[in-house]
Parts: structure tokens; sequence; C-alpha cells
């Protein structure tokens, strides 16, 4: 996908949540940082790369605090 692609390009291809650190970790999957669930767009700026790990538990955490509600 192209704007998968060019999300992973823009960021370097590396996490941003483990660049944010001060950690290099190849990144393989683009994120909504504000879930789309919740209003968030398909916006450039929205979407973030991560790391499979992040991504994980990115998600977790959100399906955590829908619960929550």
């Amino acid at each position: 996908d192209r704007r998968r692609m060019r999300i992973l390009e823009r960021d370097g291809g590396l996490c941003c949540e483990h660049r944010r650190q001060g950690v290099a970790v190849v990144a393989k999957h683009v994120d909504h940082i504000i879930p789309k669930s919740q209003g968030g767009t398909d916006d450039d700026g929205n979407l973030q790369s991560l790391c499979a790990a992040c991504h994980r538990a990115k998600t977790a955490r959100e399906g955590r605090s829908r619960g929550a509600g």
C-alpha cells in the first residue's frame, strides 16, 4: 500500500515510540495515532511507524480504555 510505504519512508523506517526513547528499532507497522474509532483520520499527520511490539502494546492500551467507558 502506497500510504504505508510513504509513512515508513517518512519516519526513516524506524519505530516512532522507540525513537522518542533514543533507540533505533525497525518499524513494520503504520498506526493511527488517534484511532479512527475515536475520530482519527487517515491523514499522514495522524499516522506513525511502529515496531510490532509497540503496535501490540498501543492496541492493547486502546482496547482497555474503550472497555473502561
